[in-house]
């Protein structure tokens, strides 16, 4: 085994456990009306501000992320 190798296999045993889908909030993203709202604003949906992006999510943790 090559010092490549042993790199990265050290780096596996170092990487923290994947996160499981049962582990994340459920929020629900109401990409129909970000899509709409973009467009009646005419720029991208990657240029909308984070805090509008936020104001489209439906969740009761919502606020966490905000």
């Amino acid at each position: 085994m090559n010092g490549q190798m042993k790199r990265y296999k050290n780096s596996l045993s170092n990487m923290q456990d994947p996160i499981l889908l049962s582990q994340c909030p459920s929020i629900k993203l109401d990409l129909r009306g970000l899509m709409r709202y973009a467009k009646e604003k005419g720029v991208k949906v990657v240029d909308l501000s984070e805090k509008r992006k936020h104001s489209l999510l439906k969740n009761e943790l919502c606020e966490d992320f905000i």
